[in-house]
């Protein structure tokens, strides 16, 4: 095939690309989009930013008091009540794996963690809670003080956990975590 027309198909695939580009723009910041919203849909978008917890609906807050309970069961040590919590088709990223892991890895690792370290003092901070239908998306930050054979130590974790109501009850089927100071290094 002549070099001519590859570039030139090419570049007809990418003013596509562009066109679809602009029309989901404009779905998401058409005035008419924003006014055909329903006051619910506002609402729900509204709280689902909010880091308040006094701002979120009933929804919001019930998937928030099952995270609070998931991580008290870590910090307790009580690892199969904790694992409740993880849905069976879980995967995510964490600080202390380069690689993607599943349910199996993940009940391994807290094995491990909750009887080779303790955790005096956890707290949670909320950014963001939006919950859609049977799905929720939260975002916070997880500041503990850790000990271990090694000594005691800080550190500040970023989370993006997203839950699935599995029935009727709240389980993580997704989550991202990186340890703060490693944002701060560039590491």
């Amino acid at each position: 095939m002549d070099f001519k027309i590859i570039l030139r198909n090419f570049l007809g695939i990418l003013r596509n690309l562009e066109e679809i580009w602009r029309k989901s723009l404009n779905f998401f910041i058409s005035p008419d989009t924003i006014e055909q919203r329903s006051k619910k849909q506002e609402e729900l978008m509204r709280q689902s930013m909010s880091p308040n917890p006094e701002e979120w609906g009933d929804e919001q807050k019930e998937v928030w008091k099952c995270l609070e309970d998931h991580w008290e069961l870590l910090i307790q040590a009580q690892v199969d009540e904790f694992l409740k919590y993880i849905h069976p088709d879980f995967r995510g990223f964490g600080h202390e794996s380069p690689l993607m892991l599943d349910k199996k890895w993940l009940t391994k690792w807290v094995g491990f963690w909750s009887e080779t370290t303790r955790f005096p003092v956890h707290y949670i901070s909320p950014v963001s809670c939006g919950v859609f239908d049977k799905i929720a998306i939260l975002q916070y930050y997880l500041f503990t003080i850790e000990k271990n054979a090694e000594g005691a130590g800080r550190s500040v974790r970023r989370y993006t956990m997203t839950w699935m109501k599995n029935n009727g009850s709240w389980q993580v089927i997704a989550s991202h975590n990186n340890v703060v100071t490693e944002m701060v290094r560039g590491r």
